[in-house]
């Protein structure tokens, strides 16, 4: 799945002599700091998904900065994109997070990322080859 696909990726730009960083999932980071979406009030979640995304973007710029100092060709890979916090939240619930931190989805879409790669999960059609058990954060 999507880890599979992104240890190839890296593997393959490392074998051109290219330097790869691999951002690490926020979501699971936090997640497995004992927090459980079913023990959280509507605004919990909803102050969670807004600092969810702070600390996306400031785990990224971390890497994104330290990519532009390197001395070759750098890929960052990001486990996931700020755009997926959108999915978790009712619309209205988004469009609050971004008008308090002065954010643009438009610009958060089009202009964070130079690339995007978008998978279908294997639990979608292919459900014997999905699995859980790399990931504490989805059981």
């Amino acid at each position: 799945g999507k880890t599979t696909a992104q240890n190839r990726l890296a593997t393959f730009f490392e074998s051109l002599g290219w330097r790869v960083f691999r951002v690490p999932e926020t979501a699971t980071i936090l997640l497995n700091g004992g927090i459980s979406f079913a023990l959280l009030t509507d605004e919990q979640r909803l102050e969670f998904q807004e600092n969810l995304l702070k600390t996306m973007f400031q785990i990224e710029d971390t890497y994104f900065s330290l990519a532009t100092t390197q001395n070759r060709n750098c890929l960052v890979i990001c486990d996931r994109g700020a755009m997926d916090c959108s999915a978790y939240l009712p619309r209205q619930d988004w469009e609050k997070i971004l008008e308090k931190n002065n954010l643009n989805e438009v610009d958060i879409r089009d202009n964070r990322y130079s690339q995007v790669i978008h998978l279908v999960t294997a639990a979608r059609g292919a459900e014997e080859h999905y699995t859980k058990s790399n990931n504490k954060a989805r059981s």
